[in-house]
């Protein structure tokens, strides 16, 4: 899991996941083979949701309300507080689904496989307004749309504007890509007190995606096997993370400094910068109103401007009792509404219309992360993500920690992944 992720979960890991993959589809098709539920009154839908933060919950009762207005249509919400697909899962496999509900990208390929799911390319209104990538995101295998998105979270540099300038650093003195920074971080290191890291930094693969397929290989070839060795220059780029670890100047927040997440650790005010996702501004405001801070966009690797994007989406159920009221509810949330929406609730909009009518009411601080869209890579690679993650994740760790290299850690992290992978089909 990303540490620290506004999502309650990006989906199941490791072997788990192939087999509620395998599970659900078996359980899926045999339980839904019987008669179907009594079809839910045309006038009221049940949406199936997460909301980590008190705005977003508020803001769906704003939103709904508003529907129910324009359409007549009643939304019973249902908040999912903890393991949301596990939740999910047992309802798929019980016949009692949602009639809309929230997908995570990272989650769509296992449902989309398994066949539960409607397609929506008839409801996707003006696909042109949406990025590229966060459709495709939700597309099968068979090219077809099973999810709408409608928010997303990518990736930015945060710098604490107080501990760099009593360091005598400006920022200006920054470097833009991401060998420099690593650099910069080892001689700010050097000027700061006892208990300052330079940097936060995560092990987990949704930080670094984006990096590592900068240097012209993705992480898993047409097969879906994983692909992460054989590259030089992801080797150098997770050395540096190595390097700075072992030189004091990269701080695990939750293994160096015992803190939840990166953000409460750079609000603490352990560290001058952390690469962290636009969910950690409430906090900061609320939280640590003292600590002044910028955000600029995550730093270029191997020339190319990258960052990592979070996408959520509404997706259908196949055996939904009212798919019609959900599916208008999806393009209400994603159209109409979308805008009041994101204000009252403080998420990016996907749809660039929408994010265009917003700006003005936005956090400043929000800049650096919506540019980063045009070249965001979203966190989602096909079924094979979970194992490939975990392994990765795992054997990362023993290389910061000394135990293996890092050549070492992306040939067991590809062998052991391929392996799970493998036993999956």
């Amino acid at each position: 899991m990303l540490a620290g992720w506004r999502r309650q979960r990006p989906g199941p890991a490791g072997s788990a996941a192939s087999a509620w993959v395998r599970c659900l589809v078996v359980t899926v098709v045999s339980v839904l083979s019987a008669c179907s539920p009594p079809a839910e009154p045309a006038d009221t839908i049940t949406l199936a949701m997460w909301a980590t933060l008190p705005a977003e919950a508020n803001a769906m009762d704003r939103a709904i309300a508003a529907f129910k207005q324009a359409t007549g249509i009643q939304v019973n919400k249902v908040v999912i507080t903890d393991k949301y697909m596990d939740v999910i899962r047992s309802r798929f496999a019980a016949r009692i689904t949602p009639d809309v509900m929230y997908l995570d990208s990272s989650d769509a390929p296992f449902l989309i496989q398994s066949g539960v799911l409607l397609p929506l390319d008839a409801a996707l209104q003006d696909p042109a307004d949406f990025p590229s990538q966060f459709l495709d995101a939700f597309r099968g295998a068979d090219h077809r749309l099973y999810g709408i998105p409608k928010d997303y979270s990518t990736l930015a540099l945060y710098v604490n504007t107080d501990l760099l300038a009593a360091a005598g650093h400006a920022i200006s003195d920054i470097p833009r890509d991401e060998d420099g920074l690593m650099a910069f971080a080892l001689k700010l290191q050097q000027r700061l007190p006892r208990g300052v890291g330079a940097m936060l930094f995560e092990a987990d693969l949704a930080r670094h995606l984006s990096a590592i397929e900068a240097y012209g290989q993705p992480i898993t070839d047409r097969d879906g096997n994983a692909t992460l060795t054989g590259v030089p220059g992801v080797e150098a780029y997770l050395q540096a993370f190595v390097d700075g670890r072992r030189a004091g100047a990269l701080l695990s927040p939750k293994d160096d400094l015992g803190a939840d997440s990166p953000g409460a650790a750079f609000g603490a005010g352990k560290a001058v910068m952390m690469i962290e996702g636009p969910w950690a501004l409430a906090s900061l405001h609320q939280d640590f109103p003292a600590v002044k801070f910028v955000t600029l966009p995550a730093p270029t690797v191997n020339g190319k401007p990258q960052t990592m994007a979070f996408v959520v989406g509404y997706a259908i159920p196949k055996y939904a009792r009212n798919p019609a009221g959900g599916i208008k509810f999806a393009q209400y949330m994603t159209g109409p509404g979308a805008a009041d929406w994101s204000r009252y609730a403080g998420l990016l909009p996907v749809r660039r219309s929408v994010q265009a009518s917003v700006a003005a009411t936005q956090d400043p601080l929000l800049a650096a992360h919506i540019a980063g869209v045009p070249y965001a890579t979203v966190w989602s690679r096909g079924t094979s993500l979970p194992s490939i993650a975990s392994n990765f994740s795992n054997q990362f760790l023993a290389a910061l920690n000394g135990s293996i290299t890092v050549h070492q850690a992306l040939a067991r992290a590809q062998a052991a992944a391929n392996r799970e992978i493998e036993r999956q089909r």
